[in-house]
């Protein structure tokens, strides 16, 4: 036996429900305009298997007992105006007992209401714009009544030049969004953080719909809104020197896709922040002041994931001699232990002209590649590759080598974006010639690998120039 519906409103939505429900369910039509009743008439046989069309006012407790079928499992409204929607599905939900409602909503002011009702939810207009964004725009499908209804769910294929290609999901850092399935060669694929994006998969993307359709242009050719794949906002922690960075703070948000700058303190003093808050209301910057339990970095330095941080911002801390020696952990090495997303130390060196990507120590990783080629790239800025590397009869040959290779595939990464970097070999000390290097630069970019530790036979190259560079480090923790 087939389960049993009710369609309240015959006009041609309602009509084509009938006709398309018929085939699963036993559907009963209701509508009070008899004109409207005749078209559906002639439009669904009303003595075929599985339909009825009866005549009556769907806001009216007598007429829905009469038109209802019994032990009807649903109830849909598309009457026309939210009103007569809502006082439909109450009826049908206290006089018949259906508790499954659906509608179709007709101004966006009354959604509040049918949320609160638990129906469930088609809005005409956002059905009709995500279609008309699959046909504008190639490469894009965005899902059209599916989740909220809200372009929260996308499609998108991986083209061939597209960065993504090779790379897990897991070094693409998904916040606000991820990646529920991967279809591939007619195969569906359960994605894990170990599966790599091939060229030509279809990608289907689920996350929040102010970002989604950022992520998805990155994930389909490789092009970045950044900071936003790491997440929205900006965040500032109460450390000793924050007021004086908080002109980069306010350039870096004014010139990315940012949305808001967190400011992140212990809640015990709130007035260390009131300066820095009369500039956000002054300049009209969007912000959010979040306090936790205590000073400790540990505390201070929460994962990003809980601010939704792109880019946490820090003031610049001094390097001691046993922080050098590896004996003790320096403030941005704690900090960069509890974070995923890029942390920059900033040095007051903006506004940003010149970013130098510092490779200097290997393994090197390409996220950081990314980083400095995506921050090229939003604020129209020179990228160089500056290569730091010792003498052959220190280094060694093979060593070298490596180090050549590596800077290759780097400025192929580059020219896949259509950024053409400089890049200037250094010899000698790496981290000497690099600080030397970076003089003439506002931005440096490198990684930093967690679990390398320095000392005095061999000292950790990045934890130097993070601490060193005589400009801002925008520094990505591997």
């Amino acid at each position: 036996m087939k389960p049993r519906i009710l369609v309240a409103g015959l006009g041609n939505t309602g009509v084509d429900l009938l006709r398309k429900l018929s085939s699963q369910w036993a559907v009963s039509g209701l509508e009070q305009d008899g004109a409207a009743v005749d078209r559906a008439r002639l439009s669904v046989d009303p003595t075929g298997p599985g339909v009825t069309i009866h005549q009556g006012d769907a806001t009216s407790a007598l007429v829905l007992k009469r038109a209802a079928p019994e032990g009807a499992q649903g109830a849909v409204a598309v009457l026309g105006s939210d009103e007569a929607n809502l006082e439909f599905l109450r009826l049908a939900r206290e006089v018949l007992s259906i508790e499954r409602g659906y509608a179709l909503l007709y101004d966006e002011i009354n959604e509040a209401r049918y949320f609160e009702a638990g129906i469930d939810l088609v809005s005409q207009d956002r059905a009709c714009a995500s279609i008309l964004v699959t046909r504008v725009q190639g490469g894009h499908r965005v899902a059209a009544g599916i989740g909220l209804g809200q372009g929260e769910i996308m499609e998108v294929e991986v083209l061939a030049g597209s960065p993504v290609v090779g790379r897990t999901l897991a070094e693409l850092h998904p916040r606000r969004w991820l990646v529920g399935a991967v279809y591939r060669d007619r195969t569906l694929i359960v994605p894990h953080g170990q599966t790599e994006l091939q060229a030509g998969d279809k990608v289907l993307l689920v996350g929040e719909p102010d970002i989604l359709p950022s992520i998805a242009t990155l994930i389909r050719a490789g092009e970045s809104e950044f900071p936003l794949q790491w997440g929205a906002n900006l965040g500032m922690l109460s450390l000793p020197g924050f007021e004086g960075i908080f002109d980069e703070v306010l350039y870096l948000l004014k010139s990315t896709s940012a949305d808001r700058l967190e400011l992140i303190g212990d809640g015990t003093d709130t007035r260390q922040w009131q300066p820095l808050l009369e500039r956000c209301e002054a300049d009209g910057v969007p912000f959010q002041q979040c306090a936790i339990a205590d000073t400790g970095t540990k505390n201070l330095c929460l994962d990003g994931a809980e601010h939704d941080i792109g880019v946490l911002v820090l003031p610049p801390a001094p390097l001691l001699l046993r922080h050098k020696l590896g004996l003790a952990r320096s403030q941005v090495q704690r900090i960069l232990s509890r974070v995923s997303a890029p942390v920059l130390v900033a040095r007051k060196s903006f506004p940003y002209q010149r970013v130098v990507l510092g490779l200097a120590d290997l393994p090197f990783p390409a996220t950081a590649a990314q980083l400095a080629i995506d921050v090229a790239r939003v604020l129209k800025i020179e990228l160089h590759i500056a290569v730091g590397q010792q003498p052959d009869i220190v280094e060694g040959a093979e060593r070298r080598a490596e180090m050549e290779a590596r800077r290759r595939v780097v400025e192929r990464l580059a020219g896949m974006y259509h950024v053409r970097p400089h890049t200037t070999v250094l010899t000698g000390n790496p981290v000497r010639e690099l600080i030397a290097f970076s003089k003439g630069s506002d931005l440096m970019v490198v990684p930093y690998p967690r679990g390398q530790v320095g000392s005095f036979a061999r000292p950790n190259v990045w934890l130097y120039l993070i601490h060193q560079a005589p400009c801002s480090v925008l520094i990505l923790p591997e």
